[in-house]
This record gives structure tokens, C-alpha cells and sequence, in this order.
């Protein structure tokens, strides 16, 4: 069984547990045949935690009122979105008729397969990479942040803040937080977010050119993700960031690109990085 699955197990189990009507809103998983049946439209392919999380549940419309069906993600509680809902949300995640509104990452789709009203949490299209896709988070007013390092982190994160009592699940969502417990497993399990963020900054400026516009959206997106993992680290009795998380950063001081040298210091400092 993959750490995936595993984790989702145990998330379901935990609800069994100490939530039970949550628990019972988890819908049974599709076959791999009823998946790619659902999506055989798309114009993009999908990875493989993609297929893996469907076969696990099938999701649930964000039109159903049942309030239980936010039961995923530990900092915005979210909905597991039915593959027919995903694929009716997805034309609104791109604009045809202007180019740069269109949300994506590093000109690959976003395929929103959490959602929580109009904020979601997408996986990415056309994924090649050996590694997993990241997931990424769309806000309400269409800014895109790295918000884990892929499925698996998500669920692990999520399943090891329930176990370690770092949050609780209640009649609506997640509550009764202890914000520094829950940092120290996030950052655990998604150390390399900015390994994540400097190399997608270095796409995006690399294909902006010689785009003003996209120059500014990818030095935002750069700056949005080293926000929130600030975020993390001001919860942090010890507020220093472990040098494996910030080693990007570092690496990255030294990049041909002065414009990415220069937001890498801007990032070390951002976290409070002692230079000394």
C-alpha cells in the first residue's frame, strides 16, 4: 500500500474515531476504467496521485450541503471534488480570451481537485517530472501559491496533525489548533517547498520574457509562497528555519539571473536567515 492510500486510510479511520458522521460523507472509490471514462475529454493528461486519490473516493459535489464533505487539507478545510464537478470548475480556472488572466502553473493547467467555495487546491496537468506533482492553491481572486509538495505530503500532514492532537475535527471543520505543533509537521513533510518556488520562479521568468507583466506575476507568485511559509515559521518557538528548507534559497544566491539572486536575499531576509 502506498504512503498515499495509507494516509487516507488513517484519516478516514481518525474520523471514524472521533467524528463518525464525518466519516460517513467519504464516498467510495471509482474503478480505474469509471476514471478514465470521466476524463477523457480533458485536453491534458493527469498523474498518477491523481488516479490513486479517486480510486480511493470519488469525491463529493461542493453544491451538496452536507457540511462533513470538508473534511481534507489541515490549513483551509476542503471538499474532495466529484470528477463532474472538477471538470464544470475547471473552465473557470482559464480565460481564452485573455491569455495572462489564465490560471496555471508554469503554462501547465491546474486541475482543481479540492475545493472549498471559491478557493481550490489543484494538482498540475501534463505533469512530466519524476517526482509528484505539487499542489497548488487558487485563491479567491485567482493567485496561484505552492501549498504542499504533492498529495502525499498533503494527507501525511494532515493525518500526523490529527494523530499529534496538532488539530481536531469538529461539528464543522477543523479547530482547536496548536499552531506550533502544526508547523513543525507541515515543514516536516514539505521541507523542499522552496526547492518548489525557486525553480518555478526561474520558469516563469525564463517564459515572460520579454513580458513586463509576467515578470511582475512571477516575482508575486515568488513572493506570495515566501509569505506563508513565514506564516509557518512565526509559530515556530524557535524561529530559525532548518538550512535543508531554506538551502534553495541559499543556492539560488548564487544564480545567473540577477533578478533571482536578488529575490532570494529578499527571501532569506523575509525569514529572518542569520547570514552570520
Amino acid at each position: 500500500m502506498s504512503q498515499l492510500t495509507d494516509s487516507l486510510n488513517q484519516i478516514k479511520t481518525w474520523l471514524e474515531n472521533n467524528c463518525p458522521q464525518a466519516a460517513e460523507t467519504i464516498t467510495p472509490g471509482l474503478t480505474l476504467s469509471e476514471i478514465e471514462s470521466k476524463i477523457e475529454n480533458l485536453p491534458f493528461s493527469l498523474p498518477g496521485e491523481f488516479y490513486e486519490l479517486y480510486q480511493w473516493s470519488r469525491g463529493n459535489s461542493l453544491d451538496t450541503k452536507d457540511i462533513y464533505t470538508y473534511i481534507f487539507g489541515a490549513d483551509d478545510a476542503t471538499s474532495l471534488n466529484s470528477l463532474q464537478y472538477a471538470i464544470e470548475v475547471f473552465p473557470d480556472l482559464v480565460d481564452e480570451e485573455f491569455e495572462e488572466c489564465a490560471i496555471n502553473y508554469i503554462g501547465k493547467p491546474l486541475f482543481p481537485i479540492f475545493g472549498s467555495d471559491a478557493t481550490f487546491h489543484c494538482i498540475v496537468g501534463d505533469w512530466e517530472s519524476e517526482t509528484p506533482s505539487p499542489i497548488i492553491y487558487v485563491t479567491e481572486i485567482c493567485e496561484t501559491n505552492h501549498s504542499y509538495v504533492s498529495l502525499t505530503s498533503m494527507m501525511l500532514t494532515a493525518v500526523e496533525a490529527l494523530q499529534q492532537n496538532a488539530l481536531d475535527f469538529n461539528s464543522k471543520s477543523y479547530s482547536k489548533w496548536n499552531e506550533e505543533k502544526y508547523a513543525e509537521i507541515y515543514l516536516k513533510h514539505n521541507f523542499s517547498i522552496l526547492e518548489l518556488s525557486v525553480k518555478a520562479l526561474k520558469q516563469r521568468l525564463i517564459m515572460s520574457q520579454p513580458d513586463p507583466f509576467g515578470e511582475d506575476k512571477a516575482k508575486s507568485i515568488f513572493k506570495g509562497d515566501i509569505y506563508i511559509l513565514d506564516a509557518k515559521r512565526r509559530n515556530l518557538t524557535s524561529r530559525q528555519l532548518d538550512s535543508k528548507i531554506v538551502e534553495p534559497l541559499i543556492i539560488a544566491l548564487e544564480d545567473e539571473d540577477t533578478r533571482v539572486r536578488n529575490l532570494a536575499r529578499w527571501g532569506l531576509e523575509e525569514l529572518e536567515y542569520d547570514f552570520e
